[in-house]
């Protein structure tokens, strides 16, 4: 025992005389540290004095690699690709000139001409790959001293999968936005306060899309709610879903489940009538370049001037409830009465109608005679105000099942004397079912969505008849099926089915509003002058388009 005392007190001895030169190690080292010069740390700030530290007390220092990996966090993004095999399903038999038993009395009866012709092109069933809301962006803040506020950034661009990047140039649509370029997406600077909300400045989706993103899970797909939801014209533009240039939107807080969104984005334009571009903007603020669509070289297809969005949500367990509102002030749609097929604009034409713009018809006409004797004048005074609003809601059950409802009207006001071809003014309705499967893995979704009539026509389509117009047959519905399957939680594979039947005088589309191919009522003319207008494309009212589409979508 007294042997095993001694060898116990012995390693005491030993471990002793090890922490004493340990202690001595620690003592030289920070003598050491003590006596270093500051002047490498002067010099990394290219000032004369130590850089201030910004590590909290007590706090352990960001390695490289701490600071790598909180880099490669802000970056985010969208990668979709689809194979599409759709139909335009135009009526080939269904286009007549028509005129008023006497041209110069709108009250004496319609008479029905002979056959225009058939329609130009693939019409039918064709394949196509489409990149649809692909995007790359980065994302990030920084906390502004000494406050309870962030500095806030993102950078954005839509990328093109499925082809090159470059200018949107058809014989339907032209754009001097370029795919593919940094800024093409929701790009801002901003500030950011648990207290008051965020203030955001740039380029922006307004409140009255965002507020009902959530109701359509058919978003980027064939068939989502923005075929009708929100477009006004019944074409591949959604006017009330748009993305802002220059945008200023406020955010507030959340409290007690309500919250609400105001945007205000000025118009910048330095004309009346909003007939030219946007100062620090490529195209005009409707989302066409000037001359868009063999029109003339101006804005008159849809540019405004300021805009103004707002909504209200509330939020709590499985409701959600919203309304929303946007304002367009001043939209210039004189190019309406370019091409149009309308007896009645036919006879303001041969009255000399105020109406009509014939000082820029007949600049038109002496500098290109020929393009002239086949075109029309556009309108002078088709300058009004349009404004929107929508409510609707979300509710998820406890078993996987959600139900979207939304009803949304819109307005044009338009003068009285041109009410005769107003398509803008109008409501709609959506109507969906969402339901996951296996624990989320799977999703099916069926959605409705249908347009009501309008009080009048511009009459652009080749096919246009004025005896449905007075029945009021341009209504539309349109039907979407989807089945969705998550390989985990970034990637998802997907099919989905689409059709919309219109109405005679209807021409909405399938894929507006984020597919990157749309399916519309154009067919295959791509000469500049035809059907006595310079629109070029040929529009088919009561088309009735079938797609269906299968891809891949990868989030990260």
């Amino acid at each position: 025992m007294q042997d095993r005392m001694r060898i116990l007190q012995q390693r005491i001895d030993d471990l002793a005389q090890q922490l004493d030169a340990m202690k001595k190690e620690q003592q030289d080292q920070a003598a050491r540290a003590a006596a270093a010069p500051a002047a490498p740390a002067a010099a990394a700030t290219g000032a004369g004095a130590e850089a201030p530290s910004t590590a909290k007390a007590g706090a352990k220092p960001a390695t490289t690699e701490d600071k790598f990996d909180k880099f490669l966090k802000g970056f985010y993004g969208t990668l979709d690709t689809s194979l599409d095999f759709t139909t335009k399903g135009i009526d080939q038999t269904s286009a007549y000139h028509w005129s008023y038993a006497n041209p110069l009395d709108p009250s004496s009866g319609f008479v029905r001409g002979g056959n225009k012709g058939t329609a130009v092109g693939r019409v039918g069933y064709i394949l196509a790959m489409s990149s649809n809301g692909s995007n790359i962006g980065y994302r990030g803040s920084h906390t502004i001293p000494k406050t309870n506020i962030d500095f806030i950034y993102q950078v954005s661009t839509s990328i093109d999968m499925a082809a090159a990047p470059g200018l949107q140039d058809t014989w339907t649509k032209s754009s001097n936005t370029v795919q593919g370029a940094i800024g093409l997406g929701d790009t801002f600077l901003g500030f950011r306060s648990k207290t008051w909300g965020t203030l955001k400045f740039g380029e922006q989706f307004s409140p009255y899309k965002s507020s009902t993103d959530r109701l359509n899970p058919f978003n980027g797909q064939l068939g989502g709610y923005n075929t009708i939801i929100g477009n006004t014209g019944g074409d591949n533009r959604v006017e009330f879903g748009t993305r802002f240039d220059h945008a200023i939107i406020y955010n507030s807080p959340v409290i007690k489940g309500v919250s609400v969104d105001l945007m205000f984005a000025p118009g910048q334009n330095v004309t009346y009538n909003n007939v030219t571009t946007p100062l620090g903007s490529p195209d005009c603020t409707g989302g066409n370049s000037p001359g868009s669509g063999n029109l003339f070289n101006n804005c008159d297809d849809g540019g405004f001037g300021d805009a103004w969005s707002a909504d209200v949500k509330f939020e709590k367990g499985g409701l959600y409830l919203t309304a929303a509102w946007e304002l367009h002030r001043g939209v210039n749609r004189n190019s309406d009465g370019i091409g149009s097929n309308s007896p009645y604009y036919n006879y303001l034409v041969a009255t000399n109608s105020p109406l009509i713009d014939f000082g820029t018809y007949n600049a038109f006409a002496a500098e290109y005679p020929g393009a002239a004797a086949v075109s029309s004048p556009p309108y002078l005074t088709d300058i009004a105000s349009e404004y929107a609003f929508k409510y609707g809601g979300q509710y998820r059950f406890p078993f996987g099942l959600a139900i979207d409802a939304l009803y949304e009207h819109m307005f044009r006001s338009v003068p009285a004397a041109l009410e005769f071809q107003n398509e803008r003014e109008r409501y709609g309705t959506w109507l969906a079912l969402e339901q996951d499967l296996n624990e989320g893995a799977d999703q099916i979704a069926i959605g409705w969505a249908h347009a009501g009539r309008t009080p009048g026509d511009p009459a652009g389509q080749h096919n246009y008849n004025p005896l449905e117009q007075a029945a009021g047959d341009n209504e539309a519905n349109s039907y979407t099926f989807s089945f969705k399957h998550k390989l985990d939680k970034q990637l998802t594979v997907y099919f989905d089915a689409a059709e919309t039947v219109n109405d005679g005088n209807a021409h909405y589309d399938i894929g507006a509003g984020g597919h990157g191919i749309k399916t519309d009522c154009h067919d295959g003319t791509n000469i500049v002058f035809t059907d006595y207008s310079s629109a070029g494309p040929t529009t088919w009212g009561g088309c009735h388009e079938v797609g269906f589409s299968t891809g891949v979508d990868y989030k990260f």
